[in-house]
């Protein structure tokens, strides 16, 4: 799995990997209800766990979200390593996010960050695709991701993208390659 040291960044944010100086921020947006939005849960998960998960995941990477222009810090996001397919060494990127601040979601941010790291997963050599889900009652995402260039598959449960989502969900996906699974 590529492993970021110094982030990512474009005109609009910038994704500082997770560090023993930002976990803590992370862990209490994590915990916040209100942080996680209207479309995620409070995972029931100690400040350890989450600790460890964050720093220490061998199949993901977290990240912290600020703005480019301000350093304002804005959200978490995250990419894990699935492997789908018949052949271990491709890689299925699932991208995962959320903007802490209510008053920071619909500014393009979300767009910004996922449009980032897509296009980073999709020139790694490893890289099969990039997916994402949500809520279908999520339609700011559902925007931000086909603005993004994600083709939507569909409802989950999905035949290839065996992923364990709550009922009422949609999947997106994107590839460099011409054959991806519907």
């Amino acid at each position: 799995m590529p492993i970021l040291t110094r982030g990512l960044q474009n005109p609009v944010v910038t994704l500082v990997p997770a560090d023993e100086k930002n976990v803590e921020c992370l862990i209490r947006w994590t915990l916040n209800p209100m942080a996680q939005g209207p479309y995620k849960q409070v995972p029931a998960m100690t400040i350890e766990e989450l600790r460890a998960l964050f720093l220490d995941n061998p199949n993901r990477q977290y990240f912290l979200i600020t703005c480019s222009a301000t350093g304002k810090w804005l959200g978490r996001f995250y990419y894990r390593a699935w492997h789908f397919g018949e052949d271990a060494h491709e890689i299925d990127w699932e991208l995962n996010i959320f903007l802490a601040d209510p008053l920071e979601r619909g500014k393009g941010y979300g767009t910004a960050t996922q449009r980032l790291a897509a296009e980073y997963l999709l020139a790694q050599p490893e890289t099969r695709s990039v997916f994402a889900y949500t809520a279908i009652a999520n339609t700011a995402e559902q925007r931000a991701l086909q603005k993004t260039g994600f083709r939507a598959l569909g409802p989950l449960p999905h035949a290839y993208y065996r992923v364990d989502s709550p009922p009422g969900y949609v999947l997106y996906s994107k590839s460099r390659r011409s054959m991806l699974p519907v």
